[in-house]
């Protein structure tokens, strides 16, 4: 699980971990169920350091490309195979267009999304609340910007 830095130390953490403990809870409660029920994890939705968000969701709706990907080099030259690789997320000899293939999920593939996550600012603490539910989200974006002239 990616965490923006400086986000606490339960940021990402926290959702991985609670999704597997409903799924605990609920096989032990022998609860059966109308649809199945799964923990996911996405990998790099934050700005990462390849300077593309979302890579893990984006990869699951099919809104990758493989040649872009493997244009993608962090600071210390690594590619992005190369890093998945290493973090255990594909076998050795995996193409990128393979990794993207294993992946997906067609359109109409889940019923619905639920996560547990941290609050990144003091809004229930301010108002002496437990827990919140969230109807809306600003999506991740990020920008490059070059400057150019004499100062």
């Amino acid at each position: 699980a990616d965490a923006i830095p400086h986000s606490g130390k339960y940021d990402g953490v926290l959702g991985v971990l609670g999704a597997i403990e409903a799924l605990r809870a609920i096989r032990d409660s022998g609860l059966r169920l109308k649809r199945p029920v799964e923990a996911l994890m996405f990998t790099s939705e934050e700005p990462t350091r390849f300077g593309l968000s979302c890579i893990g969701s984006r990869a699951m709706c099919g809104r990758l490309d493989a040649g872009y990907l493997n244009s993608l080099r962090d600071a210390n030259g690594t590619g992005f195979l190369e890093a998945c690789r290493g973090g255990g997320y594909c076998k050795d000899g995996a193409t990128t267009a393979e990794v993207l293939e294993a992946s997906y999920v067609p359109k109409g593939g889940v019923h619905a999304f639920v996560e547990l996550h941290i609050e990144q600012g003091p809004m229930l603490e301010d108002e002496g609340l437990d827990i919140g539910v969230v109807t809306a989200i600003a999506a991740p974006a990020s920008v490059t910007f070059d400057f150019v002239g004499n100062v």
